[in-house]
């Protein structure tokens, strides 16, 4: 094409404008060497791996139902499908073979959401841990709460997480911090995988998503005043409600197991509790190794599924690899496999049965099928209390087949609470009956997916490739009734790719009529699997834009005007007594915990106006005891607001435990953000119901108080306590030769501002907190009972500030031995990336009290001394001949971390002690 003069060439998507044909042969021949050596090693790549499967294909074309296409009428009818389907798996593993980039720390293979198949493909950079949060336009107007960390629920957090919905307050409540990918749980039995490497970290995704991480267990839902039931703690109220809990453990609905064989039975469901007997099977098999008198280790999986074969075959490889390590032989195990069905895996095809028989001929694990187990009995007899050892599976033919350890690999039930504890229609088999958009047929606003859900228009089998793929739609449909938005449907798939594993490097695939065994297959699925877990751990992208939280957000309007006439009053708040929260949802606040039984009741003598006939004050009559005053506050760290409660009181009651004073009544001074008056009225009480709990364990009564609003969640107390003059602890009062006993691991500052940047280990986390929940009253008690002359709680200043302040009362010289410092788990992986809490710099300051800085320093957990800590522990001085027996209390007490640290070496005249030098810190 000419246009006054210039010649224009189209091609492809590049336009190219050239004044004469003869001037663009440089350029065309220049831009050639330039694709040359950009694009050339990835074509030449792409075609060698396209080239190579190729020749796969041409290999296999006779591949059909049966083995052979010609072997009947029947392989003929499904050759068509069956080279179809290895079409897509061939073209799945050339995904496979062309993916270049690795996932940190494992050295796996991920796509980043790329297609290999085009050669010109073009790189980019995967995402760091971040995220937009789950509720990021300030004010809370609906609650999304999800129960249970299926598979299903991460897929929703990652998007929440990476389109945050203003407005709404996602929270997550689980039972367990640490969520398994069931398709890696034979390969973890196999030794293929670590434990971390299999599990989905769901306090670091909460993160990512911004959501609230509620540690406890459902045990109902009340659609009506839509609440969820919690073991141990407030029900928790929602607007919409997901539940993804996955299905529970049936080992033996219709049979019965004695008492005494009930230690060797372990369902695989929950796969935590499978995981954790799995580490006793292999001590079990280890200690037969080292005894060759040993009489073999019995193992026995319940269930002739494709779960059941797998893994079976992940254990039979595994504890012989580790039986042969130590010198034994084959003999030292057996392996048996028991089904009520006649035929093993009854739901793939004729191929895919016949392969896996001879593989375990081959590996001589013995098959009984039709035959159902319908009692289990202690190995000696009878089924009576106590004795160790093995169980006698006794089948319904009569058969009786003995076993050490018998791993329950059959369908699992559903969860009994939902029978129990909720009004919603369930189906024959107790899951809860959704429709097409995943949402309850009965109860609108609660949806359910994964193993817990029944689709009563496409009824599918419970297995987690359904769950991953409802992860998508429900994450959709549940953004979409928040929003007051029509649902959309979803049709499951009806058939699905599955690539099982034979436990020692090989696998089988199956879908439909295919059937093809190769060793390639393992590290198809190995990728398949590690990139779907990369997904939702080390593969989160990094989201760097919030949403606009001063824009009026669109689940404020599907609310209704009440949520938009709040919204609009959210940047006109007044101070001074304007601040305060409404005496209604102070007074509903009141009554509720009264009515449940929250309030504690004031039972010291001196209280004599409390919170039963308030008054404009808290009235105490004279004590002939001396009293004790303290006063803590600070904002939540928390996500959950009834934990953070509980952390609260006991930080502010943390004082009189310290001095030997029991606490008599604590004054409040709460801080709400202002929202919706439902929500100010949940979110108060959590945090109340949570800090009267601690005060009431305690027997402190909570007097009155103060609440008003703020930008950000916060509670302290004012707390008065009494105590002998001559019984209580005083920093000062060390003795030479004094041990000095630390009742609480360190660490909590450090994992905490860890979790604000979303990077600390969940595990780690429900550790620092389940020690912060724990009342120091208990330690306290039992170090006065042992004779402790000094005691301090450890909380701002860190172990060293506050070592500091009792060596300067005492005049004291101290050793301190830096090796026995307990530490919490994850804390020093933390310190390693440079994470700190932001009054480490002042705290630092301090190390001017240890004579040999130069030396201490060095030691990788001297950062952790200058950590300050919430509700920490009890730092004391005790008698060194009594040190031992205290600390074996301490520990039988649940301060399980409890040691001696360091010692009193001497006690010095006020002239010669010098605060620059007291602390002396062995790192031996």
């Amino acid at each position: 094409v000419r246009h006054r003069g210039a010649a224009v060439y189209i091609y492809g998507p590049m336009l190219l404008v050239r004044p004469t044909l003869d001037a663009a042969w440089p350029a065309i021949a220049a831009l050639g060497a330039v694709g040359a050596i950009v694009a050339g090693p990835r074509l030449a790549r792409w075609a060698a791996v396209r080239l190579q499967l190729l020749f796969v294909h041409i290999s296999l074309l006779r591949l059909s139902e049966g083995g052979s296409v010609f072997s009947s009428w029947r392989g003929v009818a499904a050759w068509p499908l069956v080279q179809y389907e290895l079409f897509k798996l061939l073209s799945l593993e050339a995904s496979h073979r062309l993916d270049s980039f690795g996932h940190v720390d494992t050295g796996v293979k991920r796509g980043g959401g790329r297609r290999w198949w085009w050669p010109f493909a073009a790189a980019g950079g995967g995402g760091g841990m971040g995220g937009g949060g789950g509720m990021s336009g300030g004010m809370v107007i609906k609650d999304l709460v999800l129960v249970g960390g299926g598979h299903s629920h991460v897929h929703v957090l990652k998007m929440f997480g990476m389109q945050p919905q203003p407005g709404v307050q996602l929270t997550l409540i689980t039972r367990d911090v640490d969520t398994p990918y069931s398709g890696m749980l034979p390969g973890y039995v196999a030794g293929a995988y670590s434990r971390r490497e299999c599990h989905i970290d769901l306090a670091r995704l909460a993160a990512f998503a911004g959501a609230r991480l509620i540690h406890a267990e459902a045990t109902g839902v009340d659609t009506r005043a839509r609440l969820v039931h919690l073991a141990g703690r407030p029900s928790l109220p929602y607007d919409v409600l997901s539940i993804n809990t996955g299905s529970a453990p049936r080992p033996l609905r219709e049979a019965a197991v004695a008492r005494s064989a009930d230690a060797c039975v372990t369902p695989v469901k929950p796969i935590d509790g499978f995981c954790a007997r799995w580490d006793a099977i292999l001590a079990r098999t280890f200690s037969a190794a080292a005894n060759a008198a040993a009489p073999p280790v019995r193992v026995v999986v319940v269930g002739g599924g494709a779960g059941g074969v797998e893994l079976a075959l992940a254990m039979e490889a595994r504890l012989r690899r580790e039986l042969r390590s130590r010198g034994r032989d084959a003999s030292a195990l057996r392996v048996s496999l028991v089904s009520r069905s006649r035929r093993l895996m009854p739901q793939h095809s004729e191929g895919v049965r016949a392969a896996f028989e001879r593989i375990l001929a081959e590996r001589r694990v013995e098959a009984l099928l039709g035959e159902e187990v319908v009692a289990i009995e202690s190995e000696g007899g009878g089924g009576g209390e106590g004795g160790e050892g093995g169980a006698l599976l006794r089948c319904a033919s009569g058969r009786e087949v003995p076993c050490d350890e018998a791993i329950w690999c059959t369908q699992g039930g559903a969860p009994p609470w939902l029978a129990s504890g909720t009004p919603l229609q369930l189906d024959e088999r107790g899951f809860v009956a959704v429709g097409e958009t995943l949402e309850s047929v009965s109860a609108a606003a609660v949806f359910a997916a994964g193993d817990v859900a029944a689709v009563l228009k496409h009824p599918r089998p419970k297995a987690g490739v359904f769950a991953v793929r409802q992860g998508p739609p429900l994450a959709t449909n549940l953004r979409r009734k928040l929003l007051g938005k029509p649902l959309l449907p979803f049709t499951p798939q009806d058939r699905f790719l599955g690539i099982i594993g034979t436990g020692d490097g090989g696998a089988v695939a199956s879908k439909g009529p295919l059937c093809l065994e190769a060793a390639w297959l393992w590290g198809l699925k190995d990728w398949i699997d590690r990139t779907w877990m990369a997904a939702y751990t080390s593969g989160l992208p990094q989201m760097d834009a919030a949403p606009d939280a001063s824009a009026v957000p669109e689940v404020a309007a599907a609310a209704g005007d009440e949520a938009l006439r709040t919204l609009s009053h959210a940047s006109m708040r007044c101070g001074g007594c304007g601040a305060k929260v409404g005496a209604t949802v102070l007074s509903r606040v009141m009554a509720r915990l009264r009515a449940e039984g929250h309030l504690p009741e004031a039972r010291h003598h001196t209280v004599l106006v409390g919170l039963e006939a308030p008054d404009d004050c808290a009235v105490l009559a004279p004590s002939s005891m001396p009293s004790v005053h303290s006063v803590d506050f600070f904002r939540s760290f928390l996500p959950d607001p009834f934990v953070f409660g509980q952390v609260a009181a006991n930080h502010a009651l943390s004082d009189c435990h310290a001095m030997g004073a029991p606490p008599a009544g604590a004054l409040a001074v709460a801080v709400v953000p202002y929202g919706l008056e439902a929500k100010v009225e949940a979110t108060l009480f959590q945090m109340m119901a949570g800090a009267c709990r601690t005060l009431g364990e305690a027997g402190c009564a909570l007097l009155g108080g103060h609440t008003c609003e703020g930008a950000e969640l916060a509670l302290g107390f004012a707390v008065i306590g009494y105590a002998p003059k001559e019984a209580m602890m005083h920093k000062g009062g060390m003795r030479a030769g004094d041990a000095l006993l630390l009742t609480k691991p360190l660490g909590t500052g450090v994992l905490f501002a860890a979790a604000m940047r979303g990077t600390a280990p969940g595990a780690a986390l429900a550790a620092a907190t389940e020690g912060m929940v724990r009342s120091n009253a208990p330690a306290a008690e039992a170090l006065i009972r042992h004779g402790g002359n000094a005691c301090t709680d450890v909380t701002g200043f860190g172990l060293l500030g506050h070592l500091l302040e009792m060596a300067s009362a005492s005049n004291a010289r101290v050793r301190l031995r830096l090796g026995d410092v307990p530490i919490l788990p994850g804390v020093e992986e933390c310190i390693g990336q440079g994470i700190f809490s932001s009054l480490q710099p002042a705290n630092l300051r301090l190390r001017r009290a240890i004579s040999n800085e130069a030396q201490a320093v060095q030691h990788p957990a001297y950062p952790a001394l200058f950590d300050p800590q919430t509700a920490g522990g009890l730092l004391s001085s005790v008698p060194a001949d009594r040190a031992e027996a205290c600390v074996r209390e301490l520990r039988a007490l649940g301060f399980t971390s409890a040691a001696v640290i360091g010692e009193v070496t001497e006690v010095l005249t006020p002239e010669e002690a010098c605060p620059a030098s007291l602390i002396d810190v062995a790192v031996d």
